[in-house]
């Protein structure tokens, strides 16, 4: 294992940073809280449904916009199915004055079924806004707070009156709807909390703070559940199936109230956009509150509510945010960076995957914080692997202008400070252009450059199609060898089938318009095999990798010898008996002897 660097170090370091961090209180850093819970709460199906919902419409029976007179009918009709609790999330607070000896007064009065009727919070200072429940409350109990309320009509009979209020968190979303408020210095119990400790018969709610001092708790029944600083509690709500499922039409159950189970629990209200009863929530942007009353009625009886442990579970968190970022190092040290990368993926994906398993149960936890840590961590890790390998390959790249073939870059990549000297047979090529010298003369320095540049981009390239090395680029001239440095099974006839390619390539180069013109000249080929000594040769400054042999001269001067004997490829006798000729598909390549050349007489170009 390779030892831990100082960027990892970093790392470890922000992960445990960055897990600390976790622990502080929400509004700092668990904003973003909301959102991956809304993806983890999945509203549970009950077996069967306990809470009805009858949607109030705009029009009543007769056609005329609806009244409390409808309202008075609509409650008789559902009072007539027994049900377990009625809840009006309506609040029935104007015309007080008619309300007295109304049909909708008469009907509260005359109901068999617990009743409970909703009522706003308000700034105005006033009187409680009627009976309720009892409420237990512990010091510093967290609560809604009120200096009055909108409450409904004191003609109206029911058993509690409750808080119709729900409210956002800083994203403006609808999570959780509140246990109970304080209204004129009196409790009052939250509509849901309302309906589900009458449908129950439970002993009086509970409410207390919690040993933390970040939220609460509420007792119900055998239950005890969590409540933030805002004395809420988490709803999962439903999605537009469940809604579906629920829902009644009010002029539906006028006309026929027996489509309405017995014994169900019921609320009444309205979900057109004009009454107000619209809220954000994880499903949508337009959820009728009474549906979320419903679902928290729902939730609270089945004890199926969404719970966030406190304390440990952000303590949880931090901790595998903490053990998972160093684990994220470590892996950056001991792996390489694609196996590390994707162990470290496996472990968020864990991670989320148990968080998934726990939200199923109804616990929340938030697998954001380790989830970021980690890949935290392994992006620092990662990063700092990345400018150690920008360094490397800058040393390399300095290798690579003397040394341009694959696999001579591939030793100085395993870490080979030198190539060891070795002896070994070899094919070398040499190639010059004939009247060079002359053009040089002629031509401006720029448009000879750029027309040199775009002949040698060629001639290279079909030397490494070939399997060869270019060993040099001297003015005009290519050196190249072939089985050197790694084995090139057949290297002679690749050498001899690059010197065809290369020959075809001037000429067709030549032709061309642009160069035409200038009178570029042909190309000459030298071609030999031989035994030569290979390797690194000089140290410190400056290190060539090359060639030292009879062959490698005597390519050299049968390159040259071309000139006098006006041909464009020579290949000595070594070169010629070592040829198969059987590489490429079709034709062999036909070689014409020309006899002894004293080449070493020869003048040079």
């Amino acid at each position: 294992m390779r030892r831990v660097a100082v960027h990892q170090w970093a790392a470890l370091g922000l992960a445990a940073l960055v897990a600390c961090v976790a622990l502080l209180p929400p509004p700092l850093v668990h904003r973003w809280q909301g959102q991956v819970f809304d993806m983890l709460m999945v509203a549970p199906a009950p077996g069967a449904l306990a809470v009805h919902v009858v949607e109030l419409p705009r029009y009543g029976p007769s056609g005329s916009p609806w009244s409390r007179d409808d309202l008075a009918l609509l409650l008789a009709q559902v009072d007539s199915r027994k049900p377990r609790v009625i809840g009006l999330d309506i609040v029935l607070s104007q015309a007080c004055e008619t309300a007295t000896g109304s049909a909708l007064a008469q009907a509260t009065r005359v109901r068999q079924a617990p009743l409970v009727l909703g009522f706003l919070l308000s700034d105005r200072p006033g009187a409680p806004p009627g009976p309720a429940i009892p409420l237990g409350l512990m010091h510093d109990a967290p609560l809604w707070v009120a200096e009055g309320a909108e409450g409904p009509c004191p003609a109206f009979s029911a058993q509690s009156v409750a808080s119709t209020a729900v409210g956002g968190d800083t994203t403006g979303r609808v999570r959780g709807v509140p246990a109970a408020a304080l209204v004129a210095g009196r409790p009052y119990p939250g509509f849901a909390l309302a309906i589900a400790a009458l449908a129950s018969s439970a002993s009086p709610p509970l409410l207390g703070k919690s040993a933390s001092g970040s939220g609460g708790w509420l007792r119900l029944s055998d239950q005890t559940i969590a409540l933030d600083a805002q004395g809420q509690f988490l709803i999962a709500p439903s999605d537009p199936a469940m809604r579906t499922a629920r829902r009644h039409a009010a002029l539906d159950l006028i006309a026929d109230p027996g489509a309405l189970p017995e014994r169900s629990i019921v609320l009444i209200g309205s979900t057109l956009p004009e009454a107000g009863g619209l809220r954000p929530s994880r499903i949508g942007p337009l959820h009728p509150t009474v549906h979320l009353q419903a679902d928290a009625v729902e939730q609270l009886l089945a004890g199926t509510l969404p719970q966030r442990p406190q304390p440990w579970g952000p303590r949880a968190e931090a901790l595998t945010a903490l053990l998972g970022g160093g684990f994220a190092v470590l892996l950056s040290v001991a792996l390489p960076p694609l196996a590390a990368t994707g162990m470290t993926l496996g472990l968020i994906g864990l991670i989320w995957g148990s968080a998934m398993l726990f939200a199923a149960r109804g616990v929340l936890v938030d697998p954001s914080v380790p989830s970021a840590t980690i890949l935290f961590a392994a992006s620092v890790a990662l990063l700092g692997e990345t400018v150690v390998a920008r360094r490397r390959a800058g040393r390399l790249s300095q290798r690579m202008r003397q040394h341009l073939p694959d696999s001579v870059v591939a030793r100085l990549d395993r870490g080979d400070s030198l190539i060891e000297p070795q002896m070994r047979e070899i094919t070398a090529l040499f190639t010059d252009i004939e009247g060079f010298t002359a053009l040089t003369q002629t031509l401006p320095t720029d448009h000879l450059v750029a027309l040199l540049d775009t002949y040698m981009t060629g001639v290279t390239a079909i030397v490494r199609q070939h399997g060869g090395m270019v060993d040099k680029v001297v003015g005009d001239a290519v050196h190249a060898f072939f089985n050197a440095p790694d084995d090139l099974p057949g290297h002679v006839d690749h050498a001899i089938e690059c010197a065809v390619d290369i020959l075809l390539f001037s000429r067709r180069f030549c032709t061309q318009p642009e160069v035409a013109k200038t009178g570029f000249g042909r190309t000459r080929i030298g071609v030999e095999t031989g035994l030569a000594q290979l390797g690194d040769v000089g140290r410190g400054g400056y290190v060539d990798y090359t060639a030292h042999g009879n062959a490698i001269n005597l390519a050299a001067r049968l390159q040259e010898a071309n000139k006098a004997l006006g041909t464009s490829i020579l290949i000595g006798p070594a070169a010629a008996k070592g040829s198969i000729r059987t590489l490429r598909p079709g034709p062999t390549i036909n070689l014409r002897s020309f006899g002894p050349v004293q080449v070493a007489l020869l003048p040079e170009d």
